[in-house]
C-alpha cells in the first residue's frame, strides 16, 4: 500500500482530538460538580444496593474515557502505518545510523549485505526506532493521562497527588515502559531477522520467562520507585495473618505495606509471586480505614489466589496465548508485508501495524480474558469466606469499597462482560451474605 495524504490527514485529525478531548471532558462540567455529590451508597426498600451519586457522576466521565482510547488508539496507529511516516522514521533511522557501515562497499548492492551483517548499527536502529515512537505516543498522550490521572482523580477526591509528584511518577513509568519496550520489541525483530522461519519458539520461551523474571521483581525493583515499602509492623495483625496462613497450609514469603496514602484515598491489596517468594502487599489506606476483621477477610482472599495458583496459572495462560501469537503473527506479515510496503516481514517500520493489532485482538479478547479473571476472583472469596468465617466483615468491607473507591454497585450487563476483572460489589455482598444465611 502506498501512503497517501488521506491517511496523513487522518493521523493528524485523531491526534488533535486525543490532544483537545480533555478540553471536551472538562466542558461538561461533570468533575467540577463532583464535591457536591455525596459518595455514600443507599438501599432500595426492597433491599437492593445502589451505587452513589458521586460514583456514578465518576462512571460518566471514565467510561468514555475508556471506550476513545480503547478505539482511537489503533485507528491511530494504522493511520501513522498507512500515512507512510513509519517508513521515514525508520529510514531516517537508517541514514545517520547505518550510512558508515553502508560506505566503501563499491556497490550499492555490497552496502546492503554489509548492513545485514553488521548487527550493532542494526540493533541500535531498532532499538531507537521503538523509543522514538513510544516517546511520541506517550507525549501525545500525555494531557489525556493527566486529566484522567490527576486532575479526574482531585476532583473526586479521590487522588492525594501533588502536580509535581504526578508527573514524577509519570516520567519514572515512561522510562520503565522505554527501556522495556525497546528491549522486547528490539529482541523480537532481531530474532525475526536472524531467524525468519522459527523466530516464534525461542521467542515464545523468552516471552514466558520474561513474564515469570518480572513478577519476581516487580515488588523489589520496580514498586519501590513510586511507594515507600514497608515490613506490616502491627503485632497483633501478623499473628492473625499467621494463624490465618496456618489454617490455609500456607507459606507467607512478607506481607507488605505501601505508603499509597501519599497519591490516593483509594484501598487495595495484590498477591504477587509464587513457589516461595509470594508477597501479600496492603495499602496504608487499608490498615488506617478499615477493622481487623475486614483487613482479615482481604488478607484470606489473597490467600485465596495463591491457595489456586492465580498467579502461576496467569503467567502459564498468558504464556501459551502468546506464543500461540507468535505463530499468528509471523503468519499475517509475511501476507501483509508487501501490501504495507515493508522491505520484509522483519522491518520495524511495520511496528505501528503490529501494535495496532495486537489492540484489537486485545480488545476482542477482553470478554474471554475478564471473565476467567472474575472466576478466580469468584474462587478467591470464597476461599476468604471459609478461611475467615467473617461474611459479615465481607459485606461491610465491600459497602465500604463502594463508598471510598466510588466504584458502582451494580454495572450495567454489558460493560461487566466487556470490562471488569472482578465480580460487580454487589454479586459480591449477595455471595457473602448467601454463604452466611447457609451456614446459620
Amino acid at each position: 500500500m502506498k501512503p497517501h495524504p488521506a491517511y496523513r490527514r487522518l493521523f493528524l485529525w485523531l491526534a488533535l482530538i486525543i490532544l483537545v478531548s480533555p478540553l471536551i471532558y472538562w466542558s461538561t462540567g461533570i468533575g467540577q460538580a463532583a464535591a457536591t455529590l455525596t459518595a455514600e451508597i443507599s438501599r432500595l426498600p426492597d433491599g437492593t444496593l445502589t451505587s452513589s451519586p458521586k460514583a456514578e457522576a465518576l462512571h460518566s466521565l471514565s467510561l468514555p474515557m475508556r471506550i476513545e482510547r480503547m478505539f482511537l488508539y489503533p485507528l491511530l496507529l494504522l493511520a501513522f502505518q498507512f500515512s507512510g511516516a513509519s517508513l521515514a522514521l525508520r529510514r531516517w533511522l537508517e541514514q545517520r545510523i547505518l550510512k558508515n557501515t553502508a560506505g566503501g562497499q563499491g556497490g550499492k548492492g555490497a552496502g546492503v549485505n554489509k548492513l545485514l551483517r553488521s548487527s550493532a548499527p542494526l540493533l541500535l536502529c531498532l532499538f531507537l526506532f521503538v523509543l522514538l515512537f513510544n516517546l511520541a505516543l506517550a507525549l501525545l498522550y500525555l494531557p489525556f493521562n493527566f486529566y484522567r490521572g490527576f486532575i479526574v482523580g482531585h476532583q473526586f477526591g479521590l487522588s492525594t497527588q501533588t502536580a509535581p509528584g504526578w508527573f514524577g511518577d509519570w516520567a519514572k513509568g515512561l522510562l520503565i515502559g522505554l527501556v522495556l519496550d525497546g528491549l522486547t520489541w528490539t529482541g523480537l525483530y532481531g530474532l525475526m531477522r536472524w531467524l525468519p522461519r522459527r523466530w516464534p519458539l525461542p521467542a515464545g520461551a523468552l516471552l514466558v520467562l520474561f513474564s515469570v523474571v518480572l513478577v519476581l521483581l516487580q515488588p523489589i525493583l520496580i514498586t519501590p520507585l513510586f511507594y515507600e515499602v514497608r515490613p506490616l509492623a502491627d503485632a497483633e495483625l501478623r499473628a492473625r495473618i499467621l494463624a490465618l496462613a496456618g489454617r490455609a497450609d500456607m507459606q507467607v514469603d512478607a506481607v507488605e505495606v505501601i505508603d499509597a496514602s501519599s497519591k490516593t484515598t483509594e484501598v487495595n491489596a495484590y498477591f504477587t509471586g509464587f513457589g516461595g517468594a509470594q508477597r501479600i502487599v496492603l495499602f496504608d489506606t487499608l490498615l488506617r480505614d478499615y477493622t481487623p476483621d475486614q483487613i482479615e477477610v482481604v488478607l484470606a482472599h489473597e490467600m485465596g489466589h495463591w491457595y489456586y495458583h492465580h498467579v502461576l496459572l496467569s503467567i502459564l495462560g498468558l504464556g501459551a496465548a502468546g506464543w500461540l501469537g507468535l505463530f499468528a503473527l509471523q503468519w499475517l506479515l509475511k501476507r501483509t508485508w508487501r501490501w504495507l510496503g515493508l522491505s520484509g516481514p522483519a522491518d520495524i517500520a511495520g511496528l505501528p501495524y503490529v501494535l495496532a493489532v495486537l489492540a484489537l485482538v486485545s480488545t476482542l479478547a477482553l470478554p474471554f480474558e475478564n471473565g476467567i479473571s472474575r472466576l478466580a476472583e469468584r474462587q478467591a472469596d470464597q476461599f476468604a469466606l471459609s478461611a475467615s468465617q467473617k461474611p459479615q466483615a465481607m459485606v461491610e468491607l465491600f459497602e465500604q469499597f463502594a463508598v471510598q473507591n466510588l466504584s458502582l454497585v451494580e454495572p450495567p450487563g454489558w460493560e461487566k462482560f466487556l470490562f471488569y476483572t472482578h465480580p460487580p460489589l454487589a454479586e459480591r455482598i449477595g455471595m457473602a451474605e448467601g454463604w452466611a444465611a447457609a451456614a446459620q
